[in-house]
């Protein structure tokens, strides 16, 4: 059953649910969004309306929100679909994130530049570029790339070979395309559709005629014809001359159970020298995934079938059943609203097409009991090489205005008697190796009584990492100052260029240390230098600390903040992040 809601159909076409919820407040928004070629599009349309707004100008806009307030805003792209959320304790701030996120949706502002920073340029920059490059050399991407046929599963994230070819107007296109008030669907927590109806009330959004999107196809020397031998792709530089890919097209409902039992099927494959990929949850137009083997040329399809399908017979489960939804990547708070919206959608499908609803029904049942089929053979393409900066000075940041958002501005009268929510999260995963490494080297330091012995700055091929000792009386000032520094323009501006996927300062309470990590980045070797300069201009622009420091403050919520002055972040910017002076104290 559907839990009780109030349900709203807004003036411009909006469908709206509202559900009591005790965790906060929340909002989902859900736009489907067609994988139409492997260009992203659906992909860039995301990251572009984070970007910037008529009502929302700055392209810091998302960072300086989620920075100076509670509020987490987050959306992932999906083969046909995108969701956006955020959530907050505080109705107030809530309503801001989803002013912001509305605005984007249905109002937003495509500028030539944002489409250089954000998404490609120069062989190396923009966000998705950065985003992209690690997973160019992802085996499952080059098994994407190897197949050439009519029913493949395009790769809706993007490959940067087509993303780099994408312009203004297709973003414009495709997003007067899909991104239409009455093709969304608005779900919340405990935000009444009158509070909706102002916010959308301020939207300018006049829907304007555009040509549909022109779907984009990957180069011709990338495809060969499906009928190969092993003596038309031996020569060829792109593929693999000893290895094959064998792909099977299966039907969506079988695909909790090839994950469930993957690792069974791998020790089986691999037998015969071969390697089971791991299923993705990437449909293609018949609503099928792939299961991919990666064998030799001497392993027949045929052999692969067989050895498929006997464990398929010897395994007497039902082989069919739903995908499992909790493959997204959801806080607790906002699944709520998404299993709300799943139950809504599956219970009203039968009342719109019961007939095919029930000829469905009997397909499925038919198929449980499920035969493989043969697969296809294709050339598998190599890996291509890592993209590395050519050049031996990288680009220079453009300079920015360190200017706060308008919206914050105004929000703090109304924020700082409001409940906040201040949560402690841990680095990154793709930190780990880097952490280790530093906190190894702290240690050396200490015990050798080295200059700087609170401070070390470390970097890969990839990221970059400085960790900074804080003491016990020092805690609340430097977490007051992350919040800050991760709302400053210049020190967001090696992310808002495309220098890199993301620049954090975090603080992390086990150490306890004040991190800065910038996550692939085109130059992490240089990327301490960046932070440096843009500590260096902070620490003078008490303009912005003494506008900032309120908001930080509401965040945090602790005891001990209250005397903490903006001379109090400015020195301790200067002495301890800048010149790393260890006999500082709050």
């Amino acid at each position: 059953m559907i839990p009780a809601s109030q349900i709203k159909r807004h003036f411009n076409g909006l469908l709206h649910h509202n559900i009591n919820d005790e965790q906060g407040f929340s909002a989902l928004i859900v736009v489907n969004t067609p994988a139409l070629d492997d260009s992203g599009v659906s992909h860039a349309v995301e990251h572009l309306v984070f970007r910037r707004s008529a009502a929302f100008n700055l392209p810091e806009s998302l960072f300086q929100l989620t920075s100076l307030t509670d509020l987490s805003i987050n959306a992932s792209t999906h083969s046909n679909i995108t969701y956006y959320h955020c959530h907050s304790q505080n109705r107030h701030t809530c309503l801001l994130g989803l002013n912001y996120l509305l605005n984007g949706l249905l109002a937003p502002e495509f500028v030539k530049q944002d489409l250089a920073h954000e998404i490609y340029h120069d062989d190396c920059y923009g966000v998705i570029n950065r985003e992209l490059s690690p997973q160019q050399l992802d085996q499952q991407a080059v098994i994407a790339r190897s197949d050439t046929s009519a029913q493949r599963c395009y790769q809706y994230g993007g490959d940067i070979e087509l993303i780099t070819q994408l312009t203004l107007s297709d973003i414009t296109r495709y997003h007067a395309q899909y991104y239409q008030a009455p093709k969304m669907h608005l779900l919340t927590g405990n935000i009444e559709p009158s509070l909706i109806a102002s916010v959308l009330e301020s939207i300018n959004n006049k829907a304007k005629e555009e040509p549909s999107y022109c779907p984009k196809a990957l180069p011709k020397s990338c495809f060969l014809n499906n009928k190969h031998n092993e003596n038309n792709h031996i020569g060829h530089s792109n593929f693999e001359a000893k290895k094959q890919l064998v792909r099977w097209y299966i039907a969506e409902e079988f695909y909790t159970f090839f994950s469930k039992n993957f690792k069974r099927l791998s020790h089986l494959i691999a037998s015969l020298e071969a390697k089971l990929i791991s299923p993705q949850y990437n449909l293609n137009i018949n609503q099928q995934f792939t299961l991919d083997i990666i064998a030799p040329i001497t392993c027949s399809e045929t052999t692969l079938s067989e050895v498929l399908s006997n464990f398929i017979l010897s395994q007497h489960e039902d082989k069919r059943s739903e995908p499992n939804r909790q493959a997204h990547k959801f806080s607790p708070e906002i699944f709520r609203l998404f299993n709300y919206y799943q139950t809504f959608t599956e219970e009203l499908t039968p009342d719109l097409s019961s007939n095919v609803t029930k000829q469905l029904a009997r397909k499925l049942k038919k198929q449980s009991t499920f035969t493989l089929g043969s697969g296809t053979v294709y050339p598998l393409q190599k890996k291509p090489r890592a993209k590395r900066l050519q050049k031996t000075t990288p680009k220079r940041l453009l300079p920015v205005k360190n200017i706060l958002l308008k919206q914050l501005s105004q929000h703090v009268s109304g924020e700082m008697t409001q409940q906040s929510e201040y949560k402690h999260r841990p680095l990154p995963a793709i930190f780990s190796p880097l952490f280790v490494q530093a906190q190894q080297q702290l240690i050396q330091k200490q015990a050798q009584k080295q200059r700087q012995k609170n401070r070390v700055e470390l970097f890969d091929e990839e990221h970059s990492l400085t960790l900074i000792n804080i003491e016990e009386e020092e805690q609340n000032v430097a977490i007051l100052t992350s919040f800050i520094v991760n709302a400053y323009p210049s020190f967001l501006a090696s992310r808002t260029q495309g220098h890199c996927y993301a620049i954090v300062c975090q603080f992390v309470i086990e150490s306890p240390q004040l991190a800065f990590y910038s996550a692939y980045d085109v130059a992490p070797y240089l990327r301490f230098t960046a932070i440096r300069e843009s500590l260096k201009i902070l620490c003078k622009d008490l303009t912005f600390i003494n506008a900032t420091l309120p908001l930080a403050k509401s965040k945090l919520k602790g005891v001990g903040i209250i005397d903490i002055a903006t001379g109090s972040v400015a020195e301790f910017i200067s002495q301890k992040l800048i010149n790393n002076d260890d006999s500082f104290a709050a």
